[in-house]
Parts: C-alpha cells; structure tokens; sequence
C-alpha cells in the first residue's frame, strides 16, 4: 500500500479491494487501479488434503456412540488438532496447484497413438 500515499480515498480503497479479492479468488475488480493484478494465493482447493482428512476422521472415531472403543477422547482432541492443523495449512499453502480456470480458451491436446502399440485386425 506504499503506492497509494497521498492518492485520494477512493483509490486507495480500489486497491484494498483489488488486494483482499485478488488473493482470495484471483480475481481484480478494478484492473486499471494502484497495484494492478494481484495474483491468488489463497488456496481454497488446498484446505482438502491428507491431514485435514486423517484429521476428520479421528474426530468422527472420537465422536462414535460406541463406548468399548480404545483412546475415543486422545482421538478426538488429535482430530481436532489435525483437522485444523490441514484446513490452515492448506488454505495458507504458497504452491496453488488449482492456479488455471475450468474454463480455457485453448484446445485440448490430441490423442497421439505410439507406434509401440500393436493393433490386431
């Protein structure tokens, strides 16, 4: 924001704007504004890894009704922890792997056959 000193309010806060929603969805309403494109790096497709799912289920293992079942209460608090542990860690994570659109304007690549393969006729 050393930019925008001495701009006028409402640049400044295009650029808040543009920097708080560029980096959630990657996505800048306000293109022409001070700082220009800010890149996504929050990773919401992130917050779905292996600990957050080992994590979900100690805790659902802590959270059975089932009373013979061993360390139901240490699942359940490592559950948590793990739960919480994958969910920020994954959403703060700095390499985004989701980082191109569903949607592309390039073709798909086409079906090359090696000439390995034997066909049998």
């Amino acid at each position: 924001m050393a930019a925008s000193a001495g701009q006028p309010i409402a640049t400044r806060a295009q650029g808040f704007i543009n920097s708080l929603v560029g980096r959630i969805s990657g996505y800048n309403p306000f293109p022409a504004a001070t700082g220009g494109a800010v890149p996504q790096t929050i990773s919401i497709d992130g917050m779905f890894n292996k600990w957050s799912g080992i994590g979900l289920g100690a805790w659902l293992y802590g959270m059975l009704p089932v009373k013979q079942l061993p360390q139901k209460s240490k699942a359940k608090t490592l559950g948590k922890s793990l739960l919480t542990g994958g969910v920020l860690g994954g959403l703060f994570s700095t390499g985004n792997p989701h980082n191109t659109n569903l949607i592309s304007s390039s073709p798909s690549p086409a079906l090359t056959v090696t000439s390995s393969e034997v066909s049998y006729t």
